[in-house]
């Protein structure tokens, strides 16, 4: 070494260091269609009005590659509610496949909610829980048509 200069060195830590934060940056985050989880999205929930009751309809989108099954349905305006099949039989469980679009509409599979506990105004929201196997309970806000 010539006088005058130094000669620096680097530390084990100082190298440590540098490589953990070098690394943490390198994370992958997998999202729910990459694990082959459920993810249910229901959008445009409405409840009609139909006599003593009242028919739910709605869009279920899911986007997880797992099936998930619809349960029951539960709603604070009905004492009971029922998954109806396309000819009116009651259904105990609705199958949502994965990676697939579900319809609840007036020509399929439909929720009926029965014994009201309140009269129904047009234009009035109101909440319908659906409960899923998977999922978990999953509230709708729905229009009241």
């Amino acid at each position: 070494m010539t006088p005058g200069r130094r000669r620096r060195t680097v530390g084990r830590g100082t190298v440590g260091l540098a490589l953990v934060l070098l690394l943490g940056g390198c994370v992958y985050y997998p999202t729910v269609g990459d694990l082959g989880g459920v993810r249910l999205l229901p959008e445009r929930g409405r409840v009609v009005r139909n006599g003593d009751g009242a028919l739910f309809f709605v869009d279920i989108t899911s986007t997880g590659k797992s099936k998930d099954v619809l349960v029951r349905a539960e709603t604070p305006i009905a004492k009971r509610a029922q998954i109806l099949s396309p000819s009116g039989e009651p259904l105990a469980r609705l199958q949502i496949p994965g990676t697939s679009f579900v319809r609840l509409h007036p020509g399929g599979e439909r929720v009926v909610l029965l014994d009201l506990t309140r009269e129904l105004k047009a234009g009035e929201v109101v909440i319908v829980t659906l409960f899923f196997e998977k999922s978990g309970a999953i509230g709708v806000v729905s229009a009241v048509e």
